[in-house]
């Protein structure tokens, strides 16, 4: 036995010899087990699902219309050794971008929640000027290193949102009393937060309808309402409301719509302070007993598919803006552009979606689809403008500001379009002049959309913080003529260089320009708020940060004359305001030049916020925040 397992065939230790000559031991083996390259794209490799490589663009990536990044390098040529080292680089990146997510707190990201998953858009990742135990540690590199620093990221990118400047350590909660009034339950539809019969009561069907006060009501809506959103057909909806008020209010759709006309135009009158729509006045209770009337209806329009059912639900998101409830009328608006999907001109415009430019024209110049179109627009900006104010875990998408406009415009109604030639003189007017505001107000938003898409780009071209603001700031003039351009454009009937105080669509237009201004100016007025940092060494950043600060000075004098004016905008009016008097706040506490008379901008935005203080608790906080500042100021 022992000579058998001995034995050994002739010449087996000189082949063994040989072999191992001619095939060595890969190096690495010894300590690195082999396995394959990790080739996911970024998408995936976030997901930790497997991706399948394929290119331009994986499965997945195809699937849900993601951007897919994959990795120039063939990974697969490198030995086990770096594959390792890269993997725990790549474990040390998500470990810092997890950790300045967890100090900045939860947010949404907003302004565009959807692409460019950045680190440093939204949010507040960097130190405030002159707090030293806040500068960003570099014991990963070299201590001091400039070119670090360098790459250190701008507090936010794109505007952020007020709840997350609250997180600037310049601004303090600590000492601040708690809200007075408690937060409205996000389920109490019926009753709005603050109303004397307290969230859920339950109110009694509407029972006047003198004939008068209901016209006042239909002229309200048409002329304070309608006005921004022109997705009904005037003649035929003043028709129904009439009808169903005075024939019965039934359990059918049009019975839906009457009562939210009803409420939106219990709410609604000129351009001028608002004390009569106040929580405690008798509109907004009447407007509560018709928009709970409404709601009684509108579940039955969630399994139907015509236009009446989007167009109910637009409307019960536009009450709930005006009366404060941002997350309900996020609901609303979603409702609606759901019940859009299936509109054949949106089919259409689908199928089109891949070729021509003359495709898309027919789309635009086909009038038979105006309302669905209208409506459609107006659930899809109203979404996207409220989601990016939002917090919502599973719907916030980064950057939703970046989110390109739909390619085609709604097609305004044509001269025989539903109304009929018999239309009064001042029906017909403001019918187009409502139509020129929605679609100046939409080539705006489109333009704020695609500036805001450039900066992401630029962004994330160049990783230098530096060489960002310098690109940006080269591109800054184009951007300007861009937004002169629009506003040589608008019809004499909008120009907003009319100074009439009394016309609603003009001071939008404003606030919407200036929001415009506020987004090509942010990121260097970041870089301003860090006097620690030398980003601006270049007298052409200076130049535009002191710009951006203009810009929020100028915010608070274009809305002044619509401060106390209630309508479906004006929570968003309210929000820019007091993130331009806290950007106005922290660039004032880091000692430099600060344009005239941004301290009384600070003082009306306080006033602002007392104003609206009983609508939503929050406000009260902001107004406390803001006012030891404005005192110290002066």
């Amino acid at each position: 036995m022992a000579s058998r397992s001995n034995s050994r065939p002739s010449g087996a230790e000189d082949l063994e010899v040989r072999g191992s000559r001619k095939r060595p031991a890969p190096r690495g083996t010894a300590f690195y087990p082999r396995k394959r390259a990790n080739t996911a794209c970024q998408v995936c490799r976030a997901r930790k699902t497997k991706c399948d490589n394929k290119k331009p663009s994986c499965t997945y990536c195809l699937s849900v219309g993601a951007k897919c990044i994959q990795s120039p390098v063939d990974l697969s040529s490198f030995d086990p050794a770096s594959l390792k080292i890269l993997e725990r680089l790549d474990d040390l990146e998500r470990f810092l971008r997890e950790s300045k997510t967890e100090q900045s707190g939860p947010k949404e990201d907003g302004e565009s929640r959807r692409q460019e998953p950045e680190s440093d858009t939204r949010g507040c990742h960097d130190s405030t000027p002159g707090n030293n135990s806040l500068q960003p540690e570099t014991d990963l590199s070299e201590a001091g290193n400039s070119h670090t620093r360098d790459y250190y990221p701008l507090r936010s990118t794109l505007p952020a949102r007020v709840e997350d400047m609250l997180q600037w350590p310049c601004f303090s909660l600590d000492h601040l009393p708690e809200p007075a009034l408690p937060a409205p339950s996000p389920d109490s539809v019926g009753t709005p937060s603050g109303s004397r019969g307290g969230a859920g009561a339950v109110l009694s069907e509407p029972t006047d309808m003198d004939p008068q006060w209901i016209n006042r009501l239909l002229d309200n809506f048409f002329m304070y309402v309608h006005c921004k959103n022109p997705i009904l057909d005037e003649t035929s909806t003043r028709k129904l409301v009439r009808r169903v008020l005075f024939e019965g209010i039934d359990w059918s759709p049009a019975s839906c719509l009457a009562m939210l006309v009803c409420a939106l135009g219990c709410m609604s009158g000129p351009f001028r302070a608002s004390p009569d729509l106040s929580m405690d006045s008798p509109a907004y209770r009447s407007s509560q007993l018709f928009f709970q009337a409404a709601q009684k209806r509108i579940g039955t329009l969630l399994v139907q598919s015509d236009i009446i059912g989007a167009q109910c639900l637009f409307f019960s998101g536009v009450y709930m803006m005006t009366v404060f409830r941002p997350m309900l009328a996020w609901r609303f608006f979603s409702q609606a552009l759901a019940a859009c999907q299936n509109f054949p001109f949106l089919t259409r415009a689908q199928t089109l979606s891949s070729t021509s430019a003359e495709a898309h024209e027919a789309v635009e110049m086909s009038g038979r689809d105006t309302r669905e179109q209208a409506v459609y627009w107006s659930a899809w900006k109203s979404e996207r403008e409220l989601s990016a104010e939002l917090y919502l875990p599973d719907f916030s998408l980064l950057n939703s500001g970046s989110t390109l406009y739909p390619p085609f415009f709604p097609t305004p109604p044509g001269p025989t379009a539903e109304s009929p030639d018999a239309a009064p003189d001042a029906q017909r007017q403001r019918e187009r002049a409502a139509w020129l505001f929605y679609l100046s107000e939409i080539s705006l938003r489109r333009l704020n959309s695609r500036l805001c898409r450039e900066i992401l780009t630029l962004r994330k071209r160049h990783k230098s913080t530096t060489c960002f603001l310098e690109a940006l700031s080269e591109a800054i003039p184009e951007y300007e003529v861009q937004a002169t351009a629009w506003t040589n454009g608008l019809p004499p009937e909008l120009s907003i260089h009319d100074t009439t105080e009394d016309d609603v669509c003009r001071a939008i237009l404003r606030g919407h320009l200036v929001n415009l201004f506020e987004l090509i100016y942010w990121p260097f007025v970041m870089a301003a708020l860090d006097g620690t940092r030398d980003w601006l060494s270049h007298s052409a950043t200076r130049e535009l940060a002191y710009r951006g600060l203009e810009t929020h000075v100028n915010r608070l004098l274009v809305n002044e004359p619509g401060f106390f004016h209630r309508h479906h905008g004006t929570l968003f009016m309210i929000k820019t305001c007091t993130r331009s008097a806290m950007v106005l706040i922290a660039a004032a506490g880091t000692g430099g030049v600060m344009p005239p008379g941004w301290d009384d901008a600070v003082l009306k935005a306080t006033e602002l916020l007392g104003y609206w203080a009983n609508d939503l608790p929050d406000l009260a906080r902001w107004k406390a925040i803001l006012e030891p500042h404005h005192v110290t100021s002066h």
